[in-house]
């Protein structure tokens, strides 16, 4: 007997959907269940937040869709940050939410609150933080969305609701049409289109995520590499540092180095598949490389639209394939004779490494085997700092992965754990100690993997703290251990992991013991490295 939810579960996993995360529950028990029975792998999370954050590390690792499977009310709500990391980031994810039977689904009728237990309006809140929400409430409604939206799971984040009910139908004569190669428009681009560009102006590509995520990755490398053009990349695109023959490094506010300097000589700056946002380029988009002309490329108009209104007449969008710009540019214009930088990224940005946390973050992660390992970077202070020490490192720091436009708490070690589940590299999760707290039950299953943390420990929120000192008079409210009226409950970093059963080495920075780093970086189990450093350390943007 082939019911709805087998189905669907087949179907996703013909679309090479087969790991999910999820928290078990009432509504969702017969997905699971279908997961599990039909050869898929099923991970059950502690807390639905957690599952989002995982679905994004699997991806980052494996280039591999993942699934995750909640309950109807609290299970969806609790997951929301989860899908908004992977939906603000594109990382293409599906999610199928249980929902009470057609007779209790009645408060949108009846415009009360609820009706059916725990009856929430999960679609509607989701509708902000995805790119398709689909409800499957009959056999009609199964039939369509096999037909309409099955063909592109795979591209976008998706929530799909299943009554429990319906979940339990039988499937009558369903069949699913063959996929079809669907071609981009080709846009062929004139002279016309490239005539304000001088060629004695001083080029720079800018490589976003959606560079480094496009089908034709490998084509837009051969072509950029071909021509030696000088390039740096965002955060999203970080994981093609080493493949890029001319990269001067990750840019952005809070990630000073060769990039930024890049930018700011540059009179001609070409954005590839990236978004140019706040945290890219600062608060102020007059400020940010002044008198470059911008050309935009990018498949989503809106987000052209969004680029022009922002940057106004000095950007120019095109709204089309990053491939299909790339080979109209180059044929066109003389790429040869344009101006490059000739800074060479492989020096060290630092000459010395100091008592700091970029320079110790940078020492460890020059330790580490940079092909056979990843880095999963949490928010706040951390996630600059990881950044900054990379750059110092330049190519020869392993990819560095986080939830970038989120910048969510706790994400790190949920995504280390995603990318775990399948990847056989090394996994390091560079964390701060306020973040642990946030996913702590998750370190559950990292013990289960080899996964090595890097606790940044400076008492509280760092980062929250330094914007406290610039902004309001140093008050540090609900940011560290130490206020009188309104601190941070206190808790033993060390003892959190060890109630895990993974061990933890302190390290102070002040005191750095070469001995200890070498040790943690040779365990063969899952082991912490909590890193005492200053207090009052901040994040340097020059």
């Amino acid at each position: 007997m082939n019911l709805i939810s087998r189905d669907l579960i087949n179907k996703l996993r013909q679309k090479k959907i087969d790991t999910f995360f999820g928290v078990q529950g009432g509504a969702c028990a017969r997905l699971i269940e279908d997961v599990v029975k039909s050869g898929g792998k099923f991970y059950p999370v502690l807390n639905e937040q957690a599952a989002g954050y995982a679905a994004h590390g699997y991806y980052l690792a494996t280039k591999k869709v993942a699934g995750i499977i909640l309950t109807t009310g609290p299970g969806f709500t609790n997951a929301i940050s989860g899908i908004a990391a992977c939906y603000y980031d594109n990382i293409p994810l599906v999610v199928l939410v249980g929902q009470v039977s057609k007779s209790l689904n009645k408060a949108k009728k009846f415009k009360t609150k609820m009706v059916g237990f725990q009856e929430i309006q999960h679609l509607k809140l989701g509708e902000s933080i995805s790119d398709k929400v689909f409800c499957i409430d009959s056999g009609n409604n199964y039939k369509k969305f096999v037909k309409e939206h099955l063909n592109s799971i795979t591209k976008q984040v998706s929530i799909i609701e299943v009554l429990d009910d319906v979940q339990r139908m039988k499937v009558n004569n369903i069949i699913q049409k063959k996929d079809k190669n669907i071609k981009s428009k080709k846009i062929i681009f004139s002279k016309k289109d490239f005539l304000e560009l001088n060629s004695k102006e001083q080029l720079l590509f800018i490589l976003g995520a959606g560079f480094s995520r496009n089908v034709k990755i490998k084509s837009n490398l051969n072509l950029l590499n071909k021509f030696k053009i000088p390039s740096v990349l965002t955060w999203g695109a970080q994981e093609i540092a080493r493949e890029v023959k001319i990269s001067h490094g990750i840019f952005g506010e809070h990630t000073p180095g060769i990039g930024n300097q890049q930018i700011e000589t540059s009179e001609i700056i070409i954005c590839l598949g990236g978004s140019l946002l706040q945290h890219q380029v600062g608060k102020s988009h007059k400020n940010f490389a002044p008198t470059a002309k911008i050309l935009f490329v990018n498949n989503d108009l809106n987000e052209c639209r969004r680029a022009k209104k922002q940057f106004g007449k000095r950007l120019t969008f095109f709204n089309c394939e990053i491939n299909n710009f790339l080979n109209s540019f180059l044929k066109i214009y003389k790429i040869k004779k344009l101006n490059q930088n000739t800074i060479d990224y492989e020096k060290p940005l630092l000459k010395k490494i100091d008592k700091t946390p970029v320079s110790i973050l940078a020492k460890i992660f020059n330790k580490i085997n940079q092909n056979s390992s990843i880095i999963f970077s949490d928010s706040g202070a951390t996630l600059s700092w990881s950044y900054q020490a990379s750059n110092i490192l330049g190519k020869k720091s392993s990819p560095l992965f986080t939830s970038f436009n989120l910048h969510a708490m706790g994400y790190a070690n949920c995504a280390g754990f995603g990318a775990a589940t399948e990847t056989k590299k090394n996994i390091f999760v560079v964390i701060g100690d306020g973040s642990i707290p946030m996913n702590s039950q998750e370190l559950a299953w990292a013990s289960r993997f080899r996964i090595k943390f890097i606790v940044i420990d400076n008492e509280g929120y760092g980062i929250i703290r330094q914007t406290q000192r610039q902004f309001y008079k140093s008050s540090f409210v609900g940011s560290d251990f130490k206020n009188k009226k309104s601190s941070l409950p206190s808790f033993s970093i060390k003892k959190i992991f060890e109630s895990f059963d993974i061990p933890a080495i302190q390290l102070n920075l002040l005191k750095i013991d070469n001995n200890k780093i070498n040790f943690f970086l040779k365990q063969k189990q899952t082991t912490a490295l909590i890193i005492k450093i200053d207090y009052s350390a901040e994040v340097k943007t020059k």
